[in-house]
């Protein structure tokens, strides 16, 4: 919710693409995971998922921060 709120401050132009990729890559870190869960008896898929959710996780706070 605090990123939502954040981006809610951003320009207009930023709005549309750099609010929406913000968004996006912090909803889907706890997906990745839980998917990853799931996967759990497929060492392969799991570290697949795994490293997902920590890519989303890493470029969040870049964004964030380069804006």
């Amino acid at each position: 919710m605090d990123i939502f709120e954040l981006s809610k401050q951003f320009t207009k132009e930023e709005t549309y693409s750099l609010a929406d990729q913000i968004r996006r890559s912090s909803r889907s870190v706890n997906p990745n995971i839980a998917e990853a869960y799931r996967k759990r008896k497929y060492p392969k898929h799991f570290i697949s998922k795994i490293t997902d959710a920590d890519g989303e996780n890493s470029e969040t706070p870049y964004d964030l921060i380069t804006h």
